[in-house]
């Protein structure tokens, strides 16, 4: 397989100029390029937003016909496609098919003056599909004829979002073997760790698959049956089956970028303060001052490698499913175990405090093997 990163994840929303609204004002993102009715978007509305090499494409129907109406009357609003670039969109959409992906379209060529885009489209065991993309021209048109290039709007001068760090999929019990394994014969990428994780009865199995240079990452976790329902079996009802619970942005500056954020109105989760005592019995030092992670409820962590700083929103979302993550990496390429449980006894913490799962997200991760 020749997958390189993360080309953009693509979003189906009721509303996708509210959507729009929603990233431009919040994150910071702008708009690149729209299509509409005319423009070969088969009567979808959709925007191409951009905030550093994140792309996010939100996409809703103007008709009650059609995958994206499908896919929201089934989940609300979610991630439907998280798409890969390649340097042989044929070549991997083929391979990918022989080995047991279903063809959801076949490859196809948009070209303009700026360039040659060949985008084909392959399913999964879920709703969720992976776009193959190739793009002659990398700083050519989003997708020629079918999305048109707009000035920039929205946004800001600063540039607080470098990436997609990773995915996070909640998956159904005892299907956790079976889709990575599908990660690994149907695109090519590798598993690379897994954690087993308990908090306050609740088991959860957790595997990593990335490509060669770590810029797709795929966090796969499951409940364990063996167990009381918790924060996973939630999210499966309330999505309505598998699909990505979080994304996770890397950032080099997370202070500033929680800050500048919480000013633009997103939600983030908070540490309970006791997290932090415990950080020095952690041995644990990122070069941050100890206040300073506790009043931004940052959540710290280290792998062999080097460290990490994290921070999860609460969903905005009507059906508190997706929510998103804000991650800097000194030199660290895990995630660290200690952090992973911590998250989740503060999330247990959260959903005991307000009686309910509606006012947390679902934390997922992974640690090294």
């Amino acid at each position: 397989m020749t997958l390189l990163a993360v080309d953009h994840v693509g979003l189906s929303v009721g509303d996708a100029v509210q959507a729009a609204h929603y990233f431009r004002s919040a994150y910071g993102f702008h708009t690149e390029a729209e299509a509409g009715p005319g423009a070969g978007a088969d009567g979808n509305r959709s925007f191409v937003l951009r905030h550093g090499d994140v792309r996010l494409v939100v996409t809703s129907s103007l008709n009650d016909h059609g995958p994206t109406a499908d896919f929201v009357r089934r989940h609300g609003d979610g991630v439907r496609d998280v798409a890969f670039s390649s340097t042989d969109a044929v070549g991997d959409f083929e391979r990918a098919v022989a080995a047991g992906a279903e063809a959801v379209r076949e490859p196809a060529v948009h070209e303009d003056e700026s360039g040659r885009v060949t985008v084909a489209v392959i399913g999964t065991e879920s709703d969720l599909v992976h776009s193959l993309v190739q793009r002659e021209n990398p700083d050519g048109s989003f997708l020629p004829g079918v999305h048109r290039p707009v000035a920039h709007q929205g946004g800001g001068s600063s540039r607080l979002l470098h990436s997609v760090d990773h995915l996070a999929l909640c998956l159904r019990p005892d299907s956790l073997d079976r889709s990575f394994s599908f990660y690994e014969r149907a695109l090519g990428l590798q598993h690379t760790y897994d954690e087993t994780i308990v908090v306050g009865g609740q088991t959860m199995n957790s595997k990593v698959v990335q490509n060669d240079s770590r810029r797709i990452t795929f966090t796969m976790v499951e409940p364990r049956t063996d167990g009381p329902r918790g924060q996973l079996h939630d999210f499966l009802d309330n999505f309505g089956g598998p699909g990505v619970q979080h994304i996770a942005f890397g950032t080099d500056t997370i202070a500033d970028a929680v800050r500048a954020l919480a000013v633009r109105g997103v939600d983030f989760l908070s540490t309970p303060s006791a997290y932090y005592t415990a950080l020095a019995d952690r041995g644990i030092d990122v070069g941050m001052e100890t206040e300073t992670l506790r009043e931004l409820s940052l959540l710290v962590d280290r792998d062999d490698w080097g460290h990490l700083i994290q921070i999860f929103t609460r969903s905005p979302y009507a059906r508190r499913t997706l929510f998103f993550e804000l991650i800097q990496r000194v030199e660290a390429r895990t995630f660290g175990s200690g952090n992973i449980k911590a998250l989740y006894e503060a999330v247990e913490r959260e959903r005991a405090r307000t009686g309910g799962a509606d006012e947390t997200p679902v934390l997922a991760g992974t640690a090294q093997a």
